[in-house]
C-alpha cells in the first residue's frame, strides 16, 4: 500500500491524486521536450517551431543511432544509394566532399585524410574501398579487417597495370598515373563485380531493412546493356583519342585502343602539348576521330579539336551537377545513380561514332 490505512482518508485521497498528477505531468514534459518546444532546464517554448540548429542537432542525434558507412569516391556512394536507397536507415560517411556544396574537395583519388578522419572511417560500421591502388592512404591507416572491404579485392588478375609519366596540373600538383589503372568502375563488367561485393556486406550491416534483390538484378542487367553496346563502339571506332588516361577499362571492355593526352577540362594545352596531340592524331587515319573528355573542354579548345577532324565526347569519372554542367554535358541528370546514367551514356557513346540518334 502507498498509505498506512491508518492515516485519515481525506488524506490518502489528495496523496493519490498528487502522485497521479505529478506522473501526468512528467510524461507531459518529456513529450514536449520531444517534440522541441521544451528546452534544456525545462524552459517551455509555447507556440514556436524549433530552431534549425535545434533540427539539425535533433538529426545528429538520429544519424548517431544508424549505421555508419565510409565510401571512397562519389562512384562507390552511388553504388550504395542505388542498392539500398537513400540514407534514411544508414548514414554515409563522406570527408573527402564538401558538406557545403556537396562536392568533392578536388579529386578524390588524391585525397588525403587528416588523423581524425582516419579515426572516423576506423569507428564506422562498414568501409568500403574501390582499391586498385585508389587510396594510397589506406595502407597506413590501419583499417579493421572485419569491417573493411575492398570491392575490387577478387579482381586482381583483371586490374591493368600502368606506366605513366610524372606531370602537373590543377591543385593537386606533380603526379603520375603508373600503377594499377584505378578507375575500374568504368568498365560494365567490373563494375557489376563490385557491385555484387557491396551487396553481400550491406545485407550484413542494414539486416531486415536491406531492400530485395530485384535491384541488384536490374542494375547488373543494365551495366551488362552497356557491356554490350561498348563492344558496338570497338567495331565502329577502334581507335579513341581521350584527354587523360584515364578511361583503360572502358578501352579494354569494348576492345578500343586510346591514345590519352594530359589535358585538362578549361585549360588550353602549350604549343607542345599540340605538337604532340597532332603526332598521335596522325595514328587515326579516320577523316573524323573522336575524343573522350571528363568535363567540357572550353570552346576555343573544342574548335580547334574540330578542326583537326576530332569530335568531343563528354564521359565523366563522377556525376556532374545538371546546373553547372554546359555543352555535351546537359543530358546528364544529377538525380540520377551512376548504375542507371551510366548504361545510357555508353548508349549515347554508340549512337554517337555511328552517326545515329540513341535508341537508334
Amino acid at each position: 500500500m502507498l498509505v498506512d490505512s491508518r492515516v485519515p482518508r481525506w488524506i490518502r485521497i489528495g496523496l493519490i491524486v498528487t502522485f497521479v498528477l505529478g506522473t501526468m505531468v512528467g510524461i507531459g514534459v518529456m513529450l514536449l521536450q520531444a517534440l522541441g518546444f521544451v528546452g534544456p532546464g525545462g524552459s517551455i517554448r509555447t507556440g514556436r517551431i524549433p530552431t534549425a540548429e535545434e533540427r539539425a542537432a535533433h538529426q545528429a542525434l538520429r544519424e548517431a543511432e544508424l549505421p555508419r558507412i565510409f565510401v571512397a569516391n562519389p562512384i562507390i556512394a552511388s553504388m550504395v544509394r542505388s542498392l539500398a536507397g537513400e540514407g534514411d536507415r544508414y548514414t554515409l560517411y563522406t570527408p573527402w566532399q564538401d558538406d557545403a556544396t556537396g562536392e568533392p574537395k578536388g579529386d578524390p583519388a588524391y585525397w588525403k585524410p587528416t588523423a581524425d578522419e582516419i579515426r572516423a572511417i576506423q569507428a564506422c560500421d562498414l568501409i568500403y574501398l574501390n582499391g586498385a591502388g585508389y587510396e594510397p592512404w589506406a595502407v597506413q591507416a590501419a583499417l579493421p579487417r572485419a569491417k573493411t572491404v575492398d570491392t575490387t579485392a577478387d579482381l586482381a588478375s583483371r586490374l591493368i597495370v600502368e606506366e605513366g609519366e610524372t606531370h602537373s596540373h590543377g591543385p593537386d600538383g606533380e603526379h603520375s598515373h603508373s600503377g594499377f589503372a584505378s578507375t575500374t568502375w568504368l568498365s560494365p563488367a567490373l563494375a557489376k563485380e563490385q557491385l555484387g561485393t557491396i551487396v553481400g556486406r550491406l545485407y550484413e550491416v542494414l539486416g531486415s531493412t536491406y531492400p530485395t534483390g530485384e535491384i541488384y538484378q536490374d542494375v547488373c542487367k543494365r551495366l551488362d546493356e552497356a557491356s554490350a553496346n561498348l563492344r558496338e563502339v570497338g567495331k565502329l571506332q577502334p581507335k579513341l583519342l581521350a584527354s587523360h588516361p584515364v578511361y583503360q577499362y572502358l578501352g579494354e571492355a569494348g576492345g578500343i585502343a586510346i591514345d590519352s593526352m594530359h589535358w585538362e577540362p578549361g585549360e588550353m594545352p602549350s604549343d607542345k602539348e599540340w605538337t604532340k596531340f597532332r603526332l598521335t592524331r596522325a595514328a587515326h587515319p579516320r577523316p573524323t576521330a573522336w575524343m573522350l573528355w571528363e568535363g567540357e573542354p572550353g570552346p576555343e579548345v573544342r574548335a580547334k579539336l574540330e578542326a583537326e577532324g576530332v569530335n568531343v565526347f563528354i564521359l565523366p569519372l563522377f556525376p556532374i551537377d545538371r546546373s553547372k554542367a554546359s555543352g555535351d554535358d546537359v543530358h546528364r541528370e544529377v538525380d540520377r545513380e551512376f548504375v542507371w546514367y551510366y548504361p545510357e551514356l555508353i548508349e549515347s557513346l554508340r549512337a554517337a561514332v555511328g552517326g545515329k540518334a540513341p535508341g537508334g
